[in-house]
């Protein structure tokens, strides 16, 4: 989390909220190595994958165009 942090100029704790957040809304799950993490629980150095669920992510988003709009 320190890199990631470091790399948004964000503060380490609101990344851990921010990753917690993903985790429990389903979008997304925390791996260290091959097995689950707590999001909550890493320590600030740690390495940890973050593993999107893109299905899920895009089903549960209020998708928004305006007349003209080609996405």
């Amino acid at each position: 989390m320190d890199r990631l942090a470091a790399a948004t100029g964000q503060d380490a704790d609101d990344i851990c909220i921010a990753l917690a957040e993903l985790v429990q809304s389903g979008d997304a799950r925390v791996q260290r190595g091959e097995e689950p993490a707590d999001a909550e629980r890493l320590e600030a150095h740690q390495r940890f994958g973050l593993v999107m669920d893109w299905d899920h992510f895009h089903l549960h988003r209020v998708h928004l165009s305006t007349k003209g709009d080609d996405a």
